[in-house]
C-alpha cells in the first residue's frame, strides 16, 4: 500500500472510503426515536376531522377560482382601458388637423350601447388603427363616444375598487379560516389526550366494578362458602394450636433431654477425676512396689554376701513370700492403672457422645423454635382471615335480615313484644342476626320430672307447647306478689292441709322425689356405662 501510494506522483488527491460500523436499526420505532421521537396517534379524532377539512379545502378552491375570475376580468378592463386611451389620444390629434364644418349638415349615427361597446373593444381598436375611418368620422360622434369611454372607464374604476375590496374581504376570510382551521387542530389534539385519559378512566372504573360485582355475586350466591371457610379457620387455628402443644411438649423433652445430658458430663467428669485419682495410687503403689523389689534384690546381695557384716539375712520362705507379694502388688497396680485408662477412655467417649447430642439438641431446639414462630404467624394468618370473613358475613346478614327485622319491629307493639320475647329464645350467631327459634331452656325440676317419668323416652319434652303450657307458671305481678303475701300472713292460722289442692300436693311430692332420686339416677347411669365398657371388652 505504501508503494502504492508513492507511486503516484501526479499529486492527485487519494480518495479513502469510509466504512459505517455502526449496529443498523432493529426496527421503526428505534429509527423515529433516533430521528425526532414518537407520539401516540389515534385515528378515530382524525377521522371526524377529515370531512370539515375537506369541506374547507373544497371552499378554499373556490374562493381561488373566483379570484383568478376576478384577476382576469381586471385585466381584461385593464386592456379596455389602454385601448380606450389609445383612441382618444389618436382622436384628439384627427379632430385638431380636421376643419369645423357646419352641425346641421352632421349625419348624426345611432349610439351602441355600453355591453356592446364593452364586448367589441378589440374590434373598435382594429378600426382605430385604419386612417381613414378616423378621417371620415365627425368631431361631434367623436366627443360622444369620448364620453361614452369616460362613464365606462368610471364604471371600469369602480368595478375595480369593488373587485380589490372583495379580494382583499376574501383574503382576510382566508385567514380567518385557516386560524380556524389551527384552533380546531388545537383543540383536536387536546381533546383526543382528553379521550385518551378519559377512556384510561372508563377502563379502570369498568375493571373495579366488574371486581365489586364479582365480590357481590360471590357473597349474595355463596353464603355457605362464607360459613365453609370460617369452618376452614377455626380447623386450621385448632391445628395450629395443636401443633404449638406439640412443639412445646417436644422442646420441653429436649430441655429435660440437655439437662440430662449435663448432668451426665458433670458425672463423666467426676469418673475422670476418680479415674486420674485411681491412676496416681496404682502409679504410687508401683513405685512402693519397686521400692520393696530393690530391697529385696539387696537382701539377696547381702546373702550371697556372706562376708559383709552389715547385710540382713532371711530365711528361703521369707524371700518366697516377699517375692510373691512384690509380684501380686505389681500386676494389682497394672490392673488398676489399665482400669483407670479404660474408665478414662470411656468418660473421654461419652463426654464426646453427650456433646453430639447436647449439639443436636440444641439444633432440634432452633428447628422447634423457628416452627413455632411459622405456626404463630399461621394463627394470626388465619384470625386475620376469620376476622374480615366474620365482616363480611356481618355485613351480608345485616342487608338480608335488615327488612325482615324492620316489618318484624313495626307489626308488634311494646307490650306483645316483650311477652313474646321471654317466651321464645333465639339462636344467635356470630353476627348477633337470629337465625333459627330454639325452645326455651328447661330448668332443673323440669329435666327430673321428665327423668322421673321415663328418663329414656323424653316424649314429653317432643310435645312442644302444650307440654309447656302444662308446666308453665302463671306470670304474676310485684303487687299481686306483695298483697298475696300479706294476705297469707293475716289468714295463716285459718288455713287447713284439707284447702291444699290435690295437684299441689302432687308437685310438692313429686319435686321431692325428683330432689331425692337425683344420686339414684347418677348411680344407674355409671352402671349402665360400666356395663357398656365391660362387654365391648
Amino acid at each position: 500500500m505504501g508503494g502504492a501510494v508513492a507511486s503516484d506522483s501526479s499529486g492527485a488527491a487519494v480518495v479513502r472510503a469510509e466504512i459505517d460500523t455502526s449496529a443498523p436499526f432493529e426496527s421503526v420505532k428505534e429509527a423515529v426515536d433516533r430521528f425526532g421521537g414518537s407520539a401516540v396517534w389515534k385515528s378515530q379524532p382524525n377521522q371526524l376531522i377529515n370531512p370539515e377539512v375537506a369541506q374547507l379545502e373544497k371552499d378554499l378552491i373556490l374562493k381561488e377560482r373566483e379570484t383568478l375570475y376576478v384577476l382576469k376580468e381586471l385585466e381584461l378592463t385593464k386592456k379596455i382601458v389602454d385601448g380606450l386611451k389609445l383612441r382618444l389620444q389618436k382622436e384628439t390629434s384627427d379632430a385638431t388637423a380636421i376643419p369645423t364644418m357646419d352641425s346641421y349638415d352632421v349625419n348624426v349615427h345611432p349610439i351602441p350601447e355600453a355591453e356592446e361597446y364593452g364586448h367589441n373593444d378589440l374590434e373598435k381598436n382594429e378600426d382605430m388603427d385604419d386612417p381613414t375611418i378616423g378621417v371620415n368620422q365627425f368631431p361631434g360622434l367623436i366627443l360622444v363616444e369620448l364620453e361614452q369611454a369616460k362613464a365606462t372607464l368610471n364604471r371600469t374604476t369602480i368595478d375595480m375598487v369593488g373587485f380589490r375590496t372583495s379580494i382583499k374581504l376574501l383574503n382576510m376570510k382566508i385567514e380567518e379560516e385557516k386560524l380556524l382551521l389551527e384552533n380546531v387542530r388545537e383543540k383536536l389534539t387536546v381533546r383526543t389526550a382528553l379521550i385518551s385519559s378519559l377512556e384510561e378512566d372508563l377502563n379502570q372504573t369498568t375493571a373495579k366494578l366488574q371486581k365489586a360485582k364479582d365480590l357481590e355475586s360471590k357473597r349474595c350466591e355463596d353464603p355457605c362458602s362464607l360459613l365453609q371457610e370460617i369452618k376452614q379457620m377455626n380447623s386450621e387455628i385448632e391445628q395450629s394450636k395443636k401443633t404449638m402443644e406439640a412443639t412445646k411438649d417436644e422442646i420441653t423433652k429436649r430441655m429435660s433431654e440437655i439437662e440430662q445430658t449435663k448432668a451426665s458430663i458433670k458425672t463423666a467428669e467426676l469418673r475422670w477425676f476418680a479415674a486420674k485419682k485411681v491412676e496416681a495410687a496404682a502409679k504410687a503403689a508401683e513405685a512402693v512396689a519397686l521400692f520393696d523389689i530393690k530391697a529385696l534384690t539387696s537382701s539377696n546381695s547381702l546373702i550371697t554376701d556372706p562376708q559383709d557384716a552389715c547385710g540382713i539375712t532371711l530365711s528361703v520362705e521369707e524371700y518366697i513370700a516377699l517375692t510373691s507379694k512384690a509380684q501380686e502388688a505389681d500386676l494389682a497396680s497394672r490392673k488398676k492403672v489399665e482400669a483407670a485408662m479404660l474408665q478414662v477412655d470411656e468418660a473421654n467417649r461419652s463426654k464426646s457422645q453427650l456433646l453430639t447430642k447436647v449439639e443436636e439438641a440444641t439444633a432440634e431446639v432452633k428447628k422447634r423454635k423457628k416452627a413455632l414462630e411459622n405456626a404463630l404467624k399461621r394463627v394470626e394468618a388465619a384470625n386475620r382471615g376469620k376476622l374480615a370473613v366474620e365482616d363480611a358475613l356481618r355485613s351480608w346478614t345485616k342487608s338480608e335480615h335488615g327488612q325482615k327485622r324492620h316489618s318484624v319491629q313495626n307489626s308488634t307493639k311494646f307490650k306483645n313484644y316483650a311477652a313474646h320475647h321471654g317466651k321464645d329464645s333465639h339462636v344467635l350467631d356470630l353476627n348477633g342476626s337470629t337465625l333459627v327459634s330454639v325452645r326455651p331452656p328447661l330448668s332443673i325440676g323440669q329435666i327430673l320430672s321428665m327423668k322421673l317419668m321415663d328418663p329414656d323416652s323424653p316424649e314429653e319434652y317432643d310435645q312442644g307447647p302444650e307440654w309447656e303450657k302444662e308446666n308453665e307458671k302463671p306470670k304474676v305481678s310485684l303487687g299481686q306478689m306483695l298483697n298475696n303475701n300479706r294476705h297469707d300472713g293475716v289468714l295463716s292460722h285459718q288455713r287447713d292441709t284439707s284447702s291444699v289442692s290435690p295437684l299441689k300436693q302432687f308437685s310438692a311430692k313429686r319435686k321431692k322425689l325428683g330432689f331425692v332420686s337425683l344420686p339414684l339416677i347418677l348411680a344407674k347411669q355409671s352402671k349402665a356405662r360400666r356395663t357398656r365398657k365391660s362387654g365391648s371388652l
